[in-house]
């Protein structure tokens, strides 16, 4: 989760000033991130939907990490229209990977409701901590290129979606 994190909350923090700084209006580029996030608002639902429908809150998340990093990675080499696709990819799963991912520890074996608070606490916590380092780190990247600090992102988004193979699925339970 703290992968995930990290490359959206830097991609959120750093697209407009990116758009900007390739030529975009304000209203434009500050318009990209309200797409963004509207994309990832309309699809929190059915995607939490789908989890169940489907029995597997890993296969969700998994493809979640995987559309996130494949659009934040193509921003760092698109331009014009294309950006916007981009956007939308890189965005369109962010809330819905957060409300499945809730789902998935508050399911996990042994937390239980007596459980439940401590574990999403924990797991919050430590999914910050790439959202408070990882946008300084990628931000001081675009002094190199203004595109790199989204392949950082991107690649934070990839060692996630590694990391997510080793979690055990809490889908449907077994009876």
């Amino acid at each position: 989760m703290l992968g995930q994190m990290a490359c959206t909350t830097g991609m959120i923090g750093y697209l407009p000033l990116y758009l900007r700084g390739i030529g975009w209006t304000a209203a434009s580029a500050d318009g990209a991130l309200a797409a963004s996030n509207s994309a990832s608002m309309m699809v929190a639902i059915p995607m939490v939907l789908l989890s169940d429908k489907l029995g597997s809150r890993k296969t969700i998340l998994l493809a979640a990490m995987l559309i996130t990093a494949i659009g934040v990675g193509l921003l760092s080499v698109v331009g014009g229209a294309m950006v916007w696709v981009s956007v939308i990819i890189a965005s369109i799963a962010r809330d819905g990977f957060m409300a499945v991912t809730i789902t998935m520890i508050t399911e996990t074996e042994g937390v239980g409701a007596a459980y439940a608070g401590t574990a999403l606490g924990l797991a919050m916590t430590l999914s910050r901590v790439g959202g408070i380092i990882s946008p300084p780190v990628g931000n001081s990247l675009a002094g190199i290129n203004p595109g790199l600090p989204f392949i950082f992102w991107a690649a934070l988004a990839a060692v996630a979606l590694f990391g997510f193979h080793f979690v055990k699925d809490t889908g449907r339970k077994q009876i």
